[in-house]
């Protein structure tokens, strides 16, 4: 105890004796740069130059320098710019070379596959496989696959590797969707036709421009000459703003027109088969983000959905669906036990299923951040000018179901607002069972737009250029699905009264829909 009292006299007195030994305030004309620095310091920092030993790690060896650390590297020569590009290429060509080679080698290889013991339901691809009633539609059969890097099953084995490995068939052809065969563009890239490197099938772009720059999101009757039969085999998030499901629409509308079968192998919507949320798309606005008047999301799979649009359409080809087994209304992603494979960039995790829903659309505006750009996409809102505190106040005042608004400080690294500091809020799903996504997102863009009307964020920003207002009211009102939701905001509506004028419609889907159900 002795010892801390004399302790806390030194540091108590220490202020006193610098007193004595401080540099003065001002350095003359003759005075070091050094002595100069010195002036600028305070108390704190003078005080602590007389410990300057105690600065770093006092364990560390003495004597130990930065040159510890590069081994052989300093033996090293430093080629120049020119030449460093020149070592770089020719070494990328010899890895690329070697993995044309290790392909070719592999091709027929039996892969390590991982086992999940909590898978409680077999997919659609699986289905196929196991059930001869389903294989026979294969046999003997020219097949195009409509498929990305979601088209695997429950142990990752690729529905193109399962089909391309058979002689009871021929794959002839892969349609790429929105974000490629292996999922490594980003939204609204423009995919290309190309050759897979694994296979060597052809594979055609269904989301890109054709060499006259006309709009290729249908197969074209050149690219079907070779099928049989089109199987659609891709995970999808139940959201209607995704397009994935509106390939598989325009795909079969090419089977019908060209005389195909076609066969979607089911999958699980993960954010199950009961919840509705939304508003019912106007038919005036169908485009590939808004492919048919249903429900924002929809709580259908993939196969259920294309029951639906082959009648409520028009389409009718010959359509069959291959469906899953263990799967009920009630589970979402996490009760299935499978693992999650990202549906696209900015889906890394099946949470993002919900959170997408509810800050998808207001991110087409490009006035407010949604959290792309950062590591949570979609799981935040903000934007430089706004206050955390008050947004959150104002969202969690409105008690929305299921949810918590955090206060939340974020800075994107790239999208909108790029290395700037942004107030807003993270949100919390507190009860799946409550939370009705898209409601709650109306009411996020309410809430923002009545606190800070001078910011004009239905318009895309106070200071948007027309070209760019035009641009992104457009594609906003093409994902809501109709200008609806955005007049009545304009007017100064509530969320509540935009919400209610939707409800009767989204109801009434909810219910009409029963009849295309495979799953109790």
């Amino acid at each position: 105890m002795k010892l801390f009292r004399l302790a806390a006299l030194a540091l108590a007195v220490a202020p006193l004796c610098m007193t004595a030994t401080a540099a003065p305030k001002t350095a003359s004309k003759g005075k070091s740069a050094k002595m100069d620095k010195k002036t600028t310091m305070t108390e704190a920092e003078l005080y602590d130059e007389q410990f300057v030993a105690q600065f770093g790690d006092t364990s560390i060896p003495k004597g130990r320098k930065e040159e510890f650390f590069w081994d052989e590297t300093d033996k090293l020569t430093s080629p120049t710019e020119k030449v460093q590009k020149q070592l770089t290429a020719a070494a990328d060509a010899i890895s690329s070379a070697s993995n044309v080679a290790w392909l070719k080698e592999n091709r027929n290889r039996e892969w390590t596959r991982p086992d999940f013991p909590g898978v409680k339901i077999k997919l659609g691809d699986e289905v196929l496989f196991e059930d001869s009633t389903y294989t026979q539609l294969l046999k003997g059969k020219r097949i195009g696959l409509i498929t990305n890097a979601t088209g695997m099953d429950s142990r990752f084995v690729s529905t193109i590797d399962k089909l391309a490995g058979s002689s009871d068939w021929k794959l002839t052809a892969l349609f790429a969707p929105e974000h490629g065969i292996r999922g490594e563009s980003g939204a609204g890239e423009k995919i290309k036709s190309g050759v897979d490197q694994v296979t060597g099938v052809p594979i055609y772009s269904l989301h890109g421009q054709d060499r006259s720059k006309r709009g290729q999101s249908k197969p074209r009757p050149s690219m079907l000459r070779d099928v049989d039969v089109l199987v659609y085999d891709i995970q999808d998030i139940g959201n209607r703003s995704y397009t994935y499901a509106g390939t598989m629409k325009l795909a079969m509308q090419a089977a019908k027109e060209n005389n195909k079968e076609f066969i979607v192998l089911d999958r699980p919507n993960p954010l199950g088969g009961k919840l509705v949320s939304g508003n019912v798309a106007d038919p005036a606005y169908v485009t590939l983000v808004g492919w048919g008047p249903v429900a924002f999301l929809y709580g259908m799979t993939c196969g259920e959905m294309a029951q639906m649009l082959n009648v409520e359409t028009g389409i009718n080809c010959k359509l069959t669906v291959v469906p899953m087994k263990g799967w009920t209304r009630d589970m979402r992603w996490r009760d299935t036990g499978l693992p999650w494979i990202p549906t696209s960039t900015h889906m890394q995790t099946f949470e993002a299923c919900w959170l997408i829903a509810i800050t998808g659309t207001i991110g087409e505006l490009n006035v407010i951040n949604e959290g792309v750009g950062y590591p949570w996409p979609f799981g935040y809102v903000g934007a430089p000018w706004i206050n955390s505190l008050r947004l959150a106040e104002e969202l969690n005042s409105r008690k929305l179901p299921g949810l918590y608004f955090r206060p939340a400080y974020f800075r994107p690294y790239y999208h909108i607002f790029k290395d700037q500091n942004c107030g807003g809020v993270e949100i919390h799903i507190l009860d799946e069972d409550k939370v009705m996504p898209v409601e709650a997102g109306i009411h996020v863009l309410d809430a923002i737009n009545k606190l800070y009307p001078e910011q004009k964020v239905l318009i895309s920003g106070a200071g948007a250029s027309k070209p760019k207002s035009r641009s992104r009211v457009s594609m906003f009102n093409k994902v809501m699905g109709g200008n609806t939701v955005r007049t009545m905001l304009l007017e100064g509506k509530s969320a509540e009264e935009v919400i209610a004028n939707w409800a009767p419609a989204r109801d009434k889907f909810a219910k009409d829909r029963e009849q295309y159900f495979l799953y109790k």
